[in-house]
């Protein structure tokens, strides 16, 4: 039984006002008990739900600042909330699930937001990587020159156009060069500016979410920053907060190995983009949005935002998940993420804005999540969307670009990450035409009003035509922001695994996706919140002001006219030819767009916080 608390408006008006440059109250945060005594439940309200659950016979379980945790036998729920349970035949066997829409006395109503746990049917939130979409091509590995197993294609180059496909056909007269093994923090930090000004994030704590845990992401950690040329973690500098006797729903959620390539790119892009940093890496004990059993503060991704807000536990969260708001059931039915589900999280977010605590989450790694597309069809989308919570309008959407950074480790371009996939066409003497793979997520909310801050930035073309061409009235548009995320220019991350010949250690791989996007934007904002000597906090407002002054990087599809951008992956499987910039539904165009939001921070950028 989540809590609504008192005064939601109010909590809504003043998270504005906090985040707001233009607001007399700008940055005048709330501590976590300020929040709580202003907007949180009163203890009238939490005892006139209790006495309500006691006289139904249910029995209070647990309590945290946000919800009550409740139990008992099916029939004495389906009295208390007026409804019945049915059992629902689906290809994953018989689930139960409430048959009507559940109802609370009046007395109580005003004190619950949204009820959760009544369904056996789950929406899991998954990474927004794409390892596994290339498959990693972890089949075979070579060992690099620092003798550390690398699992990924060759040839491939230590920077863009290092190396190039002589061998292979050409496109437009010219050979294209190989893929990237995966450029280091270093290259990064200076395609970004990071390295010129000379910031590195002291002072500030950056929380890392995603479920589950690597047991050996510090020393991981640590290793991968030596063996680059980086600074590994001081005593502390690093914590975590990871439960591996309370992990459930393994099999649902792809278990432990399943988020650790998520886990150790991000906490090394964080650390890579802001060395001196804080960072907390907290693991839920499921990658569903709640326990809410009132026990472990980390059950859920949703609980363990909640741990972080009630405690203020960071400065900023990097939230490389999520999930689908319109998708297709096990039966293959359309049905919508709960309403309920999305209030809650809704306000925490305010809450964590009424503090100080900014969010940041991938937006996505497959465009609008077009049924049409093979990613959408695979990841069970019902229609084109924004998906969530990357499209709420109280946090920060990351999207992908695809970079080249040359051998003086600077930008030679950049393009939305929006790729199409060739191959070898029969005798090796040409490429087969182009299909969409994967790209960065954006679009339109069919679900959220347009907020304020992008009311004179967002095209009305955007703002006002939903995915599928209806014309609406002014709605949230997402991405904000971008950072390179393209797995073909992506991220070289290191940590230990099992390796293609069945032992266990570290290697390292290239790996991408809007997750590679999100941390290394969080770990720029920790530069930047460095330099301001303050916290940021909800960070749209001031994205979208500074936007105007030019101080982000405009990005487009084509930024050279005339020349295709392509990589060519290579073996140990087939060669295979990318196409940057070359989406479908998504594009980058000048100004804001649907595909990399108002563009790529820069050294300007980190320049104005000064």
């Amino acid at each position: 039984m989540y809590l609504a608390g008192q005064d939601a408006q109010g909590l809504a008006d003043y998270a504005r006002s906090v985040a707001d440059p233009k607001s007399g109250a700008y940055q005048h945060f709330l501590t976590p008990a300020q929040v709580q005594a202003r907007f949180g439940a009163s203890a009238e309200q939490v005892a006139a739900v209790k006495a309500w659950l006691s006289g139904a016979g249910l029995t209070v379980t647990g309590q945290t600042e946000d919800y009550i945790a409740v139990q008992g036998s099916t029939a004495a729920v389906a009295a208390a909330l007026n409804t019945s349970f049915h059992e629902y035949a689906t290809s994953d066997g018989s689930l139960r699930a409430p048959s009507r829409d559940v109802s609370v006395p009046a007395g109580v109503r005003s004190a619950i937001i949204g009820i959760t746990g009544l369904s056996q049917e789950r929406t899991a939130n998954k990474p927004n990587n794409s390892d596994a979409a290339d498959a990693r091509d972890k089949q075979s590995s070579k060992v690099a020159a620092d003798g550390v197993p690398y699992l990924g294609t060759y040839p491939c180059s230590d920077y863009s156009g290092q190396q190039v496909a002589t061998s292979l056909p050409a496109l437009n007269g010219k050979s294209v060069p190989w893929a990237v093994c995966g450029y280091t923090p270093k290259q990064v930090r200076g395609a970004y500016g990071v390295s010129d000004s000379g910031l590195s994030g002291k002072g500030v704590t950056v929380a890392v979410l995603d479920a589950y845990g690597l047991p050996t992401m510090q020393a991981d950690a640590n290793k991968y920053a030596s063996l680059h040329g980086d600074k590994p973690f001081r005593p502390g500098q690093y914590s975590e907060i990871v439960t591996p006797g309370q992990w459930t729903d393994a099999d649902a959620c792809g278990g432990a190995d399943g988020w650790a390539g998520e886990e150790a790119l991000d906490v090394e892009s964080v650390h890579g983009m802001a060395p001196d940093a804080k960072v907390l890496y907290i693991g839920a004990n499921s990658c569903f949005d709640t326990a809410g059993d009132g026990v472990a503060a980390n059950g859920g991704l949703l609980d363990s935002l909640q741990l972080v807000v009630n405690h203020h536990l960071a400065d900023m969260v990097s939230n490389s998940w999520g999930e689908l708001m319109h998708f297709l059931d096990p039966s293959g039915n359309p049905v919508d993420l709960d309403p309920a589900l999305i209030q809650i999280y809704e306000q925490t977010f305010q809450k964590g804005a009424a503090e100080g605590i900014g969010f940041y989450f991938s937006s996505g790694d497959c465009s609008d999540d077009n049924t049409g597309s093979g990613c959408g069809a695979d990841n069970g989308s019902s229609r084109s969307q924004a998906e969530y919570p990357t499209s709420s309008p109280w946090v920060t959407s990351v999207g992908g670009t695809s970079v080249a950074i040359g051998a003086d480790n600077r930008l030679q371009f950049q393009t939305s990450w929006q790729t199409a996939s060739s191959s070898l066409a029969t005798g090796n003497s040409a490429w087969t035409p182009s299909s969409y793979l994967y790209g960065g997520g954006g679009g339109t909310s069919d679900v959220f009003a347009q907020p304020w801050y992008q009311s004179w930035t967002v095209p009305s073309s955007l703002s006002r035509t939903l995915l599928d061409g209806t014309a609406t009235s002014p709605k949230r548009v997402v991405p904000d922001v971008a950072a390179y995320g393209d797995p073909s220019t992506g991220f070289l991350q290191g940590y230990t695994q099992e390796l293609p010949d069945g032992s266990t250690g570290y290697a390292e791989s290239r790996i991408g996706g809007t997750s590679l996007a999100a941390p290394t934007f969080v770990g720029i904002q920790a530069d930047a919140q460095q330099a301001q000597h303050r916290a940021i906090g909800f960070a749209n407002p001031e994205i979208y002001l500074r936007a105007t002054f030019g101080l982000f990087t405009d990005v487009t599809d084509h930024p050279r006219t005339n020349t295709p951008l392509a990589v060519v992956r290579g073996l140990p499987t087939a060669p295979s030819l990318r196409l940057l910039g070359d989406g479908v539904d998504l594009h980058a165009t000048q100004g804001y767009d649907n595909a990399t939001g108002v563009g790529s921070p820069n050294a300007r950028y980190l320049a104005s916080f000064r």
